[in-house]
């Protein structure tokens, strides 16, 4: 399997770059237990994943939950006004790893849930996202991951073999899919996986 690793296929989310709705939340004096109990209520995050993530327009579909939800509609509408702060700063670390492996002549690619609008903002404070081979991005696509509509789309664009692909993602769901279409995944958990040595044991340097 080692030897025939041709790319690595990255998540940006909770892997090259920190993001957690809770990072805003707190800085608006929400406790975790607070912002938990709303994102609940007001289904925020699977209109995230499910309708921002697969290119909705944002600023009027988080106009439109608020109005659903007029009681929490400050912390709602924030999710959208000031998104930049969901931003935890890039994992330094794992972007150095990214641009060893270009370095070394292997293909980076990412697959990511995304809005175009959000990536943007992301992308001007992060230069490296806008290095990969290429990018699967579900705000441009209209589908997201765990899908398997948005992978099948970025190995047909390189013509790749799953098998030949190494896939990083924090979430399991996510991991369960590449691993049924055939990649060879690291379920990554930031201060517990060492990417470095995993790509290692794989046969990368």
């Amino acid at each position: 399997m080692a030897a025939s690793i041709e790319c690595v296929v990255f998540d940006i989310g909770n892997v090259l770059l920190r993001w957690s709705p809770f990072n805003l939340y707190r800085r608006m004096g929400f406790s975790d237990a607070e912002t938990t109990a709303i994102l609940a209520e007001t289904g925020l995050p699977e209109v995230n994943h499910r309708v921002l993530d697969a290119g909705a327009p944002y600023a009027e579909t988080i106009a439109g939950l608020a109005s659903r939800f007029p009681g929490h509609a400050d912390f709602i509408l924030a999710f959208d006004r000031r998104w930049p702060e969901t931003l935890g700063g890039a994992i330094e670390a794992n972007v150095a790893i990214l641009r060893a492996l270009q370095a070394a002549g292997v293909a980076t690619h990412a697959i990511s849930n995304f809005s175009r609008d959000k990536f943007d903002i992301a992308r001007r404070a992060h230069p490296f996202l806008d290095e990969f081979d290429e990018l699967v991005l579900s705000g441009d696509v209209g589908c997201v991951k765990p899908d398997p509509e948005i992978f099948e789309l970025l190995l047909a664009r390189r013509k790749l073999d799953p098998a030949a692909c190494v896939f990083i993602d924090d979430n399991a769901a996510n991991i369960e899919t590449a691993q049924r279409l055939g990649f060879v995944t690291i379920h990554y958990t930031e201060h517990e996986t060492d990417l470095e040595a995993e790509l290692r044991r794989l046969g990368l340097r």
